[in-house]
């Protein structure tokens, strides 16, 4: 597992030799923590805000250790887009090389607005808390399906929601049925009628707040639509602050240093001032904010002196309160971190615990330690100076120890060193060009004295006016892997800390007012199995038993066949619990595979029981303040102009049409056979032409031969179904995945529960260019169609989840002759740059053309070299 280089132990112990305990007690934790390597995963996202029919394009960088070096353990990626109602709505897995994996989600027609969330991780990151995962919100709009702005407060005791069409005209009386609900339980539902002016009120209760609205009805075209709204504060709410002691503690007749954190009832950050005032009204110290509501500022304790506080707002609100408790007996500790080559912490102590026994000082990354040192507690303050020269960039944790190993206090601390930042010089063939223009991005990374310089960077170029949220402000790689990664809790405006120059002292008060992880002692010393492992492949998991019985089938000889190709199969026994595996599998998503067993005799008088895969549930948004309502309306200019892009992109054939399932009119018809339940026909399982089931498939050696002169209307040649009117091929849909005409042949008979064929225009419409020549859907036996049909023994069908597969961003190209080229090129993602590396002398290039469309944009440029060092760039490009 040592897939990094390990620094040095540094102990400045002075002349003594280093004590036994302390060193056993670092050599388990090291050990721990070589054992168990937390890895950290960031997503370079395109853009941040889409409307639905785009696509998320992004890359996946996953790093471990402190270091921030690629990481080669796990090779799988889980890519969740949570919704607004928090569940995941789409789910893919990707494949990792060397920590790097590429991935896109289309963004269907059918999502509801609003702010999602993207959340990507890996099996060995579950280890740990949730709340370390990549997270990052997204927000989308919908013009395709929904065609519907709101807008919406609170007014009053009601929540009040105006519902228009995107041209503005109000949606009146549009019945409307809603639901409050928090935390997953409904707390009220109801149904209620628009008003003329397309207004709905909703009454209020104090426990709503921060409650998800969902509200249901039709659109002006008949087409359902529903909105998630999250409910603010209900009532007068104050503003309020927190106070947090370096270190976690106030000690008396000693200098503390006090952060605050002051917050609108919406749980973003507000600029205020705090007086600490002693007993008699004096002001001992003032605190003052920066906009995100964070400060800190230094306080001497007379151990006789009491204080109160006051917080005055910047909306002109004040709140009085107490400061935490004193404490006349403890430690307490003040980090100077200002000085460039040394990092300095002085430990304070009451007069009772000056024994002159040990105290230990340890920076460390969760166990992995840098410094060590000791100094005896003979006196009311100890200082100590850590060199700065051996410390990564990053979040560390300094802890203090008592002489019997016992944490005392831990402090956060954030080291930037300016020399772990990767160079990178960007150079455009021109600083400024015109409209269908091609640009050249020119790369070098790294120094000339470096002894490597390769780099592996991604590149997104978008139109900078069609952002509404400033890019700086935004989460990215240096925020994801440097903070978020080792922070637990809300971070607003993440960008704001690199900005510009670092911003030292603001980092150090978001460190002091939130969360961190820190290493369980008790677990290092005690470490157990982990629960998830690092996955290198995809693997199935399952076990044989003896037919109808929990008793395992030992010995039994497992095979796993494709779908895809019967004469592919891999072979395994299970073993004496009857427990086996087939891992080293390498296959797209939707897959599905035959699993056969025998015993030793060659009977498969065996029961196989596949569990499905562990979901890991969407739990709490981590930035929950930064959701939105009205997305529609906020990006109203967008969709209008998106919906005149995508008309353009419709007309070429290079985009889906809009499937307006609700549209569709089926007329019934009788005597129609029941198709399985599990269809996934668009149109509704037995909604089609003509319907085949399992009983007409009986006598069928092959597929085709059964097919061929069955089926109304089609004809096959050379394996492949034709239309009659016509000619053209038919789309093939088995469960649900489209598939080439000619894989007919491998699908077994034996497990079709139905066919259906779709000719009429009635049936296709909804497929959009998919049904032009008609479509034939297939549905295999699975679940509840499968044992009405037959139990099978020794065998049984999985549909593992597989790797999603890549598409390729589509690249116009405007020269003369050219056929890859845009009618009205509107794009906001002007190009994406997914796999940029940069040679032995760190070089490297891509090249773009621009849009239709005149003003700034931005080329965004992120990754890391083979050092770990990282590199955020933004680089703007006009076009006249």
């Amino acid at each position: 597992m040592n897939r990094f280089v390990w620094l040095p132990l540094l102990l400045l112990l002075g002349s003594s030799a280093i004590a036994q305990d302390i060193q056993s007690l670092l050599t388990k934790i090291n050990a721990y923590h070589d054992s168990r390597p937390i890895e950290k995963m960031h997503l370079h996202l395109d853009k941040y805000s889409y409307t639905a029919g785009e696509t998320i394009w992004f890359k996946a960088y996953t790093v471990v250790g402190a270091e921030n070096l690629l990481s080669n353990l796990s090779n799988i990626a889980y890519v969740d887009l949570v919704s607004p109602k928090d569940e995941i709505v789409a789910n893919i897995k990707i494949p990792l090389a060397s920590g790097l994996g590429l991935g896109d989600i289309t963004l269907a027609d059918t999502l509801i607005e609003g702010t999602y969330r993207l959340r990507a991780y890996n099996n060995w990151m579950r280890n740990d808390s949730s709340a370390y995962f990549f997270q990052q919100n997204i927000l989308v709009s919908n013009g395709r399906l929904d065609n519907v702005q709101t807008q919406s407060q609170i007014s009053g005791d009601n929540y009040v929601v105006l519902l228009r069409d995107l041209q503005g005209t109000p949606l009146t009386e549009k019945a409307v049925r809603y639901a409050i609900s928090k935390d997953g339980k409904v707390l009220k539902r109801g149904r209620l009628n628009s008003g003329a002016d397309g207004r709905l009120e909703i009454p209020l209760k104090d426990e709503y707040t921060q409650a998800k609205l969902s509200i249901q009805f039709e659109n002006q075209a008949q087409v359902p639509v529903e909105k998630i709204f999250k409910i603010p504060a209900v009532g007068a709410r104050p503003n309020s602050v927190q106070f947090f002691p370096e270190g976690g503690h106030l000690l008396a007749g000693t200098l503390n240093k006090v952060a605050i954190k002051t917050l609108q009832p919406n749980g973003l950050g507000i600029a205020a001032k705090t007086y600490i005032l002693t007993s008699g009204g004096d002001t001992a110290a003032i605190i003052k904010t920066n906009k995100l509501g964070m400060g800190a500022s230094h306080l001497f304790i007379d151990p006789k002196e009491s204080f109160t506080t006051a917080t005055y707002f910047e909306d002109g609100t004040s709140v009085q309160t107490s400061l935490p408790p004193i404490e006349t007996s403890g430690y307490n500790i003040q980090v100077n971190n200002g000085n460039v080559n040394r990092l300095f912490a002085q430990v304070n102590m009451s007069s009772d615990k000056q024994n002159g026994k040990d105290i230990y000082l340890v920076v460390h990354h969760l166990g992995r330690t840098y410094y060590v040192s000791k100094q005896a507690a003979s006196k009311a303050e100890l200082t100590f100076s850590v060199p700065k020269e051996e410390l990564p960039s990053g979040v560390l944790t300094i802890s203090v120890l008592n002489h019997d190993l016992v944490p005392l206090m831990e402090r956060p601390v954030f080291i930037f060193q300016t020399a772990r930042e990767l160079p990178l010089a960007v150079a455009l063939s021109a600083p400024s060009t015109g409209t269908r223009k091609h640009v050249t991005v020119s790369l070098e990374s790294g120094n000339p004295s470096d002894s490597v310089r390769n780099a592996v960077l991604s590149a997104s170029v978008i139109n900078a006016s069609k952002i509404r949220d400033s890019i700086q402000l935004m989460p990215n790689i240096l925020t994801s892997l440097l903070l978020s990664a080792d922070l637990n809790g809300y971070i607003e405006n993440p960008g704001y800390y690199f900005d510009g120059d670092f911003k030292s002292n603001e980092v150090d008060h978001l460190l002091l007012t939130h969360g961190w992880r820190k290493i369980d002692l008790a677990s290092a010393l005690t470490p157990g199995e982990p629960a998830f492992l690092p996955e290198k492949s995809i693997s199935i998991r399952g076990q044989a038993r003896k037919l109808g019985r929990k008793a395992p089938a030992a010995g039994a000889k497992m095979t796993l066949i494709s779908s895809k190709n019967f004469m592919d199969f891999i072979d395994t026994v299970a073993n004496d619990e009857g427990y086996f595996e087939f891992d080293q599998l390498f296959f797209p998503d939707s897959v599905k595979f035959l699993i056969t067993a025998k015993d030793d005799k060659g009977k498969n008088n065996i029961d196989i029981i596949v569990p499905k895969a562990e979901e890991t549930p969407a739990g709490p948004n981590r930035n929950a303040p930064d959701e939105k309502n009205d997305i529609n309306a906020k990006f109203l200019d967008d969709i209008l102009q998106s919906k005149q892009f995508f008309a353009g992109l419709e007309a070429q054939g290079l985009m889906e049409k809009t499937i307006a399932i609700q549209e569709v009119v089926v007329t019934a018809r009788s005597s129609k056979k029941k198709a399985s339940e599990n269809s996934a026909n668009l149109n509704g399982p037995g909604n089609a032409d003509q319907v085949l089931t399992a009983e007409d498939l009986e006598t069928c050696p092959t597929l085709e031969m059964c097919l061929n002169g069955r089926l109304l209307g089609v004809m096959f040649r050379n394996g492949r179904p034709y239309t009659t009117r016509g000619g053209g091929e038919m789309q093939v849909v088995l469960d649900g995945m489209y598939i080439e005409g000619d894989q007919l042949s491998m699908i077994n008979p034996v497990d079709i529960q139905s066919i259906e064929v779709l000719r009429n225009v009635g049936y296709t419409a909804i497929y959009g260019s998919y049904g032009g020549n008609g479509l034939i859907i297939i549905t295999s036996k699975t679940g509840r169609d499968a044992i009405q049909s037959y139990t099978p023994k020794g065998i049984v069908t999985v549909q593992p989840k597989g790797f999603n597969l890549n598409r390729t961003f589509y690249k116009p190209v405007y020269e003369i002759n050219s056929e890859n080229q845009l009618q009205r090129d509107l794009r906001t993602t002007i190009h994406w740059e997914p796999n940029i590396v940069t040679n032995s002398e760190g070089k490297a290039t891509f090249d773009f053309y621009t849009s239709d469309e005149k003003g700034t944009y931005l080329i965004i440029l992120e990754g890391l070299d083979l050092q770990g060092r990282l590199i955020r760039k933004t680089i703007p490009l006009e076009v006249r």
